[in-house]
Protein backbone atom coordinates (compact mmCIF):
# COMPACT_ATOMS: atom_id res chain seq x y z
CA UNK A 1 0.00 0.00 0.00
CA UNK A 2 2.77 2.45 0.95
CA UNK A 3 4.74 1.62 -2.19
CA UNK A 4 1.73 2.06 -4.45
CA UNK A 5 0.78 5.41 -2.89
CA UNK A 6 4.26 6.95 -3.02
CA UNK A 7 4.88 5.65 -6.55
CA UNK A 8 1.80 7.57 -7.68
CA UNK A 9 2.98 10.72 -5.93
CA UNK A 10 6.62 10.66 -6.95
CA UNK A 11 8.50 10.15 -10.17
CA UNK A 12 12.25 10.03 -10.50
CA UNK A 13 14.93 8.55 -12.72
CA UNK A 14 17.31 5.90 -11.38
CA UNK A 15 18.50 7.37 -8.05
CA UNK A 16 21.44 4.95 -7.63
CA UNK A 17 24.68 6.85 -7.95
CA UNK A 18 25.25 10.60 -8.07
CA UNK A 19 23.08 12.62 -10.48
CA UNK A 20 24.42 13.05 -14.01
CA UNK A 21 24.01 16.81 -13.65
CA UNK A 22 26.54 17.97 -11.03
CA UNK A 23 24.59 21.21 -10.53
CA UNK A 24 21.19 19.63 -9.90
CA UNK A 25 19.49 19.54 -6.51
CA UNK A 26 18.58 15.91 -5.90
CA UNK A 27 18.32 13.15 -3.31
CA UNK A 28 20.22 10.04 -4.37
CA UNK A 29 21.46 6.64 -3.17
CA UNK A 30 24.98 5.29 -2.77
CA UNK A 31 24.28 1.54 -2.69
CA UNK A 32 27.10 -0.02 -0.63
CA UNK A 33 26.01 -3.57 -1.48
CA UNK A 34 25.40 -6.57 0.74
CA UNK A 35 27.62 -5.94 3.72
CA UNK A 36 25.52 -8.30 5.85
CA UNK A 37 22.96 -11.03 5.11
CA UNK A 38 20.23 -8.68 6.35
CA UNK A 39 19.83 -6.68 3.14
CA UNK A 40 21.71 -4.02 1.24
CA UNK A 41 23.24 -1.04 3.03
CA UNK A 42 22.30 2.30 1.47
CA UNK A 43 23.74 5.74 2.06
CA UNK A 44 21.33 8.58 1.27
CA UNK A 45 22.67 11.92 0.06
CA UNK A 46 21.32 15.30 -0.92
CA UNK A 47 23.24 16.90 -3.78
CA UNK A 48 23.05 20.68 -4.05
CA UNK A 49 25.70 21.04 -6.74
CA UNK A 50 28.06 23.77 -7.90
CA UNK A 51 25.82 26.11 -9.88
CA UNK A 52 27.67 29.46 -9.51
CA UNK A 53 24.37 31.32 -9.26
CA UNK A 54 23.31 29.16 -6.34
CA UNK A 55 26.54 28.23 -4.54
CA UNK A 56 28.25 30.20 -1.81
CA UNK A 57 30.54 33.07 -2.87
CA UNK A 58 33.63 30.87 -2.39
CA UNK A 59 32.17 28.23 -4.72
CA UNK A 60 31.16 25.73 -2.03
CA UNK A 61 27.82 23.97 -2.57
CA UNK A 62 24.88 25.36 -0.63
CA UNK A 63 24.20 23.34 2.53
CA UNK A 64 20.78 21.72 3.02
CA UNK A 65 18.83 23.17 5.91
CA UNK A 66 15.51 21.26 5.88
CA UNK A 67 13.36 18.85 3.93
CA UNK A 68 9.58 19.14 4.04
CA UNK A 69 6.61 20.64 2.22
CA UNK A 70 6.12 24.10 0.77
CA UNK A 71 4.52 26.82 2.87
CA UNK A 72 1.78 29.34 2.29
CA UNK A 73 2.05 31.10 -1.07
CA UNK A 74 5.22 29.35 -2.29
CA UNK A 75 4.76 28.25 -5.89
CA UNK A 76 4.63 25.64 -7.21
CA UNK A 77 3.31 23.97 -4.09
CA UNK A 78 4.73 20.59 -3.07
CA UNK A 79 3.42 18.01 -0.63
CA UNK A 80 5.86 16.00 1.45
CA UNK A 81 6.24 12.23 1.52
CA UNK A 82 8.58 9.76 3.22
CA UNK A 83 8.11 5.99 3.06
CA UNK A 84 10.15 2.93 3.96
CA UNK A 85 9.10 -0.71 3.55
CA UNK A 86 10.79 -3.90 4.61
CA UNK A 87 12.78 -4.76 7.76
CA UNK A 88 15.30 -2.18 9.00
CA UNK A 89 18.44 -3.78 10.41
CA UNK A 90 20.02 -2.05 13.42
CA UNK A 91 23.47 -2.97 14.68
CA UNK A 92 23.26 -1.39 18.11
CA UNK A 93 22.04 -1.86 21.65
CA UNK A 94 18.31 -2.31 22.28
CA UNK A 95 16.47 1.01 22.27
CA UNK A 96 15.61 0.90 25.97
CA UNK A 97 19.31 0.91 26.92
CA UNK A 98 19.97 4.29 25.29
CA UNK A 99 19.40 7.60 27.10
CA UNK A 100 16.89 8.70 24.49
CA UNK A 101 14.06 11.14 24.96
CA UNK A 102 11.47 8.37 24.77
CA UNK A 103 13.10 6.76 27.80
CA UNK A 104 12.80 9.87 29.98
CA UNK A 105 9.28 10.23 31.38
CA UNK A 106 10.34 13.30 33.35
CA UNK A 107 11.43 15.05 30.16
CA UNK A 108 8.13 14.33 28.40
CA UNK A 109 6.22 15.62 31.42
CA UNK A 110 8.42 18.71 31.41
CA UNK A 111 7.54 19.40 27.76
CA UNK A 112 3.86 18.68 28.32
CA UNK A 113 3.79 21.46 30.91
CA UNK A 114 5.28 23.89 28.37
CA UNK A 115 2.42 23.44 25.87
CA UNK A 116 -0.26 24.94 28.08
CA UNK A 117 -1.18 28.16 26.27
CA UNK A 118 -4.39 28.76 24.31
CA UNK A 119 -6.74 26.16 22.83
CA UNK A 120 -6.55 23.28 20.38
CA UNK A 121 -9.25 23.60 17.73
CA UNK A 122 -10.32 20.25 16.27
CA UNK A 123 -11.55 19.95 12.65
CA UNK A 124 -15.17 19.93 13.86
CA UNK A 125 -14.65 23.23 15.70
CA UNK A 126 -14.33 21.74 19.18
CA UNK A 127 -11.94 23.70 21.42
CA UNK A 128 -9.79 21.79 23.87
CA UNK A 129 -8.05 23.95 26.49
CA UNK A 130 -4.31 23.36 26.43
CA UNK A 131 -4.16 24.01 30.15
CA UNK A 132 -5.74 20.59 30.64
CA UNK A 133 -3.09 17.89 30.18
CA UNK A 134 -2.38 16.21 27.86
CA UNK A 135 -4.24 18.34 25.26
CA UNK A 136 -1.28 20.55 24.37
CA UNK A 137 1.08 17.62 23.96
CA UNK A 138 -1.46 15.61 21.96
CA UNK A 139 -1.97 18.56 19.61
CA UNK A 140 1.76 18.75 18.93
CA UNK A 141 1.89 15.04 18.17
CA UNK A 142 -1.05 15.30 15.76
CA UNK A 143 0.26 18.27 13.76
CA UNK A 144 2.63 17.39 10.88
CA UNK A 145 3.59 21.05 10.44
CA UNK A 146 4.66 21.45 14.04
CA UNK A 147 8.20 22.36 15.00
CA UNK A 148 8.49 21.30 18.60
CA UNK A 149 10.57 18.90 20.63
CA UNK A 150 13.76 18.89 18.55
CA UNK A 151 15.24 16.32 20.90
CA UNK A 152 15.92 13.74 18.24
CA UNK A 153 14.66 10.22 18.73
CA UNK A 154 15.71 6.63 18.40
CA UNK A 155 17.05 7.02 14.87
CA UNK A 156 19.67 9.73 15.38
CA UNK A 157 23.04 8.81 16.90
CA UNK A 158 22.63 11.07 19.92
CA UNK A 159 23.76 10.19 23.40
CA UNK A 160 21.65 12.36 25.73
CA UNK A 161 22.59 13.27 29.28
CA UNK A 162 19.60 14.45 31.32
CA UNK A 163 20.23 17.06 34.00
CA UNK A 164 18.29 19.48 36.14
CA UNK A 165 15.09 19.22 38.18
CA UNK A 166 12.13 17.25 36.86
CA UNK A 167 13.85 16.33 33.60
CA UNK A 168 14.74 19.89 32.70
CA UNK A 169 17.41 20.72 30.25
CA UNK A 170 18.86 17.62 28.59
CA UNK A 171 22.27 18.09 27.03
CA UNK A 172 24.31 16.13 24.54
CA UNK A 173 26.97 13.62 25.45
CA UNK A 174 29.55 11.97 23.23
CA UNK A 175 28.44 9.50 20.60
CA UNK A 176 28.65 5.83 21.43
CA UNK A 177 28.97 2.59 19.47
CA UNK A 178 30.40 4.25 16.35
CA UNK A 179 32.43 1.12 15.57
CA UNK A 180 29.18 -0.72 14.80
CA UNK A 181 27.76 1.87 12.41
CA UNK A 182 29.23 0.22 9.29
CA UNK A 183 25.95 -1.67 8.76
CA UNK A 184 23.60 0.23 11.07
CA UNK A 185 20.60 2.43 10.25
CA UNK A 186 20.62 6.12 11.23
CA UNK A 187 19.45 9.57 10.20
CA UNK A 188 22.70 11.52 9.88
CA UNK A 189 24.35 14.93 9.83
CA UNK A 190 27.34 14.09 7.67
CA UNK A 191 29.90 11.41 8.58
CA UNK A 192 29.47 9.70 11.92
CA UNK A 193 32.00 10.74 14.51
CA UNK A 194 32.99 14.06 12.90
CA UNK A 195 33.18 17.12 15.15
CA UNK A 196 32.82 20.67 13.85
CA UNK A 197 34.55 23.83 15.05
CA UNK A 198 38.10 24.80 15.93
CA UNK A 199 38.25 26.01 19.54
CA UNK A 200 35.57 23.69 20.94
CA UNK A 201 34.74 20.98 18.39
CA UNK A 202 31.25 19.52 18.77
CA UNK A 203 29.07 16.92 17.12
CA UNK A 204 26.15 18.08 15.01
CA UNK A 205 22.90 16.16 14.86
CA UNK A 206 19.95 16.01 12.48
CA UNK A 207 16.95 17.54 14.22
CA UNK A 208 13.68 15.67 13.77
CA UNK A 209 10.30 16.58 15.20
CA UNK A 210 9.46 14.46 18.21
CA UNK A 211 6.04 13.55 16.78
CA UNK A 212 7.84 11.77 13.94
CA UNK A 213 9.69 9.41 16.26
CA UNK A 214 8.52 6.42 14.18
CA UNK A 215 10.53 7.66 11.19
CA UNK A 216 12.37 4.34 10.81
CA UNK A 217 9.87 1.94 12.40
CA UNK A 218 9.04 0.18 9.14
CA UNK A 219 6.68 0.12 7.45
CA UNK A 220 6.38 3.88 7.77
CA UNK A 221 4.56 6.48 5.69
CA UNK A 222 4.79 10.22 6.33
CA UNK A 223 2.69 12.40 4.08
CA UNK A 224 1.21 15.87 4.37
CA UNK A 225 -0.09 18.50 2.01
CA UNK A 226 1.59 21.87 1.56
CA UNK A 227 1.10 24.19 4.49
CA UNK A 228 -2.13 26.05 3.67
CA UNK A 229 -1.95 29.54 2.20
CA UNK A 230 -2.61 32.16 4.84
CA UNK A 231 -1.97 29.85 7.77
CA UNK A 232 -0.12 31.85 10.37
CA UNK A 233 2.64 30.17 12.39
CA UNK A 234 1.69 29.53 16.04
CA UNK A 235 -2.00 29.05 15.15
CA UNK A 236 -2.12 25.38 14.20
CA UNK A 237 -1.75 24.13 17.78
CA UNK A 238 -1.70 25.37 21.31
CA UNK A 239 0.46 28.45 21.57
CA UNK A 240 3.89 27.83 23.02
CA UNK A 241 7.06 29.93 23.18
CA UNK A 242 9.06 27.38 21.17
CA UNK A 243 6.33 26.37 18.73
CA UNK A 244 6.20 27.22 15.06
CA UNK A 245 4.52 25.48 12.13
CA UNK A 246 6.98 24.99 9.28
CA UNK A 247 6.08 21.63 7.73
CA UNK A 248 9.64 20.25 7.84
CA UNK A 249 10.65 16.72 8.78
CA UNK A 250 14.42 17.02 9.26
CA UNK A 251 16.60 20.06 9.90
CA UNK A 252 20.40 20.29 9.71
CA UNK A 253 22.88 22.90 10.87
CA UNK A 254 23.70 25.06 7.84
CA UNK A 255 26.34 27.05 9.73
CA UNK A 256 28.95 24.26 9.54
CA UNK A 257 30.55 22.74 6.46
CA UNK A 258 29.32 19.15 6.39
CA UNK A 259 29.84 18.48 2.67
CA UNK A 260 30.78 14.88 1.91
CA UNK A 261 34.47 14.19 1.28
CA UNK A 262 33.58 11.03 -0.63
CA UNK A 263 31.02 12.78 -2.85
CA UNK A 264 31.81 16.50 -3.25
CA UNK A 265 28.70 18.58 -3.81
CA UNK A 266 26.57 16.17 -1.74
CA UNK A 267 25.63 15.83 1.93
CA UNK A 268 25.23 12.51 3.78
CA UNK A 269 21.80 12.42 5.48
CA UNK A 270 21.06 8.75 6.25
CA UNK A 271 22.27 5.15 6.25
CA UNK A 272 19.75 2.32 5.92
CA UNK A 273 20.41 -1.42 6.06
CA UNK A 274 17.78 -3.90 4.97
CA UNK A 275 14.69 -2.09 3.62
CA UNK A 276 13.08 -3.20 0.37
CA UNK A 277 11.89 0.27 -0.59
CA UNK A 278 12.70 3.90 0.15
CA UNK A 279 10.87 6.91 -1.22
CA UNK A 280 10.70 10.59 -0.43
CA UNK A 281 9.58 13.77 -2.12
CA UNK A 282 9.09 17.40 -1.23
CA UNK A 283 11.45 20.36 -1.13
CA UNK A 284 14.96 20.96 0.14
CA UNK A 285 15.39 24.26 1.95
CA UNK A 286 18.56 26.27 2.33
CA UNK A 287 19.75 28.88 4.79
CA UNK A 288 19.32 32.36 3.34
CA UNK A 289 21.98 35.02 3.14
CA UNK A 290 24.98 36.19 1.17
CA UNK A 291 22.67 37.69 -1.43
CA UNK A 292 22.06 34.24 -2.89
CA UNK A 293 18.65 32.69 -3.59
CA UNK A 294 17.20 30.45 -0.90
CA UNK A 295 14.00 29.36 -2.63
CA UNK A 296 13.13 25.71 -1.87
CA UNK A 297 14.20 23.17 -4.49
CA UNK A 298 11.89 20.23 -5.32
CA UNK A 299 13.18 16.67 -5.15
CA UNK A 300 11.84 13.12 -5.41
CA UNK A 301 13.29 9.66 -5.09
CA UNK A 302 12.05 6.06 -5.40
CA UNK A 303 14.50 3.22 -4.78
CA UNK A 304 14.02 -0.56 -4.71
CA UNK A 305 17.16 -2.30 -3.41
CA UNK A 306 17.76 -5.81 -4.72
CA UNK A 307 17.29 -7.93 -1.60
CA UNK A 308 16.30 -11.04 -3.56
CA UNK A 309 19.17 -13.15 -2.18
CA UNK A 310 20.52 -11.23 0.83
CA UNK A 311 22.97 -13.88 2.05
CA UNK A 312 24.81 -13.84 -1.30
CA UNK A 313 27.23 -11.20 -0.05
CA UNK A 314 29.58 -11.32 -3.04
CA UNK A 315 26.61 -11.47 -5.45
CA UNK A 316 27.87 -14.41 -7.50
CA UNK A 317 24.47 -16.10 -7.54
CA UNK A 318 25.37 -18.67 -4.87
CA UNK A 319 25.26 -18.54 -1.07
CA UNK A 320 28.41 -20.46 -0.30
CA UNK A 321 31.78 -20.61 1.43
CA UNK A 322 32.92 -17.10 0.52
CA UNK A 323 29.76 -15.67 2.06
CA UNK A 324 29.98 -17.63 5.31
CA UNK A 325 33.71 -16.82 5.60
CA UNK A 326 32.89 -13.11 5.28
CA UNK A 327 30.30 -13.33 8.04
CA UNK A 328 32.64 -15.34 10.29
CA UNK A 329 35.36 -12.74 9.72
CA UNK A 330 32.98 -9.94 10.73
CA UNK A 331 31.82 -11.85 13.82
CA UNK A 332 35.37 -12.67 14.93
CA UNK A 333 36.33 -9.05 14.30
CA UNK A 334 33.60 -7.93 16.76
CA UNK A 335 31.86 -5.90 14.05
CA UNK A 336 28.41 -6.90 15.31
CA UNK A 337 27.26 -5.27 18.54
CA UNK A 338 27.91 -7.57 21.52
CA UNK A 339 24.62 -6.65 23.20
CA UNK A 340 22.68 -8.18 20.31
CA UNK A 341 22.42 -11.58 18.67
CA UNK A 342 23.23 -10.07 15.27
CA UNK A 343 26.44 -12.03 14.75
CA UNK A 344 24.85 -15.38 15.59
CA UNK A 345 21.78 -14.53 13.51
CA UNK A 346 23.99 -13.62 10.55
CA UNK A 347 25.67 -17.03 10.64
CA UNK A 348 22.35 -18.86 10.91
CA UNK A 349 20.85 -16.80 8.09
CA UNK A 350 23.66 -17.63 5.65
CA UNK A 351 23.45 -21.34 6.49
CA UNK A 352 19.65 -21.36 6.14
CA UNK A 353 19.88 -19.80 2.65
CA UNK A 354 22.78 -22.01 1.48
CA UNK A 355 22.93 -22.87 -2.21
CA UNK A 356 22.00 -21.26 -5.48
CA UNK A 357 19.87 -18.15 -5.40
CA UNK A 358 16.41 -18.60 -6.86
CA UNK A 359 15.45 -16.28 -9.70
Amino acid sequence: MITELLSLLLYTSDPSGPPSDPNAVAMWIDDLGRLTPFGRTLDVYIQTGFDPEFSYPNGDPRRPYMIGSTRGNESPSRSFGWAIEGPMFKNRRPDFLYPWYDNCIECIEYDQARTSFGDWELPDGTLLPCSEAPNGWDCVQANPYQRFGYLGAKFTPINWIFEGPEGCCPRLGDLVDLEYAWCDSWILHGPLGKKYGNSNPQYKYPLVQQQHKDLMDTPVLKFWLPQPTGQVPFQQCCKSPSQIDYGDLIRWNADVDWESEKWPGSFHIARFTGPDYFSSGGVVRFACGNGHPCDPAPYSINYYPDNSCPSDLNEDGIVGFEDILQVLSDVSGFKYHPQTNNGFNAIIKVLSEWGECSE
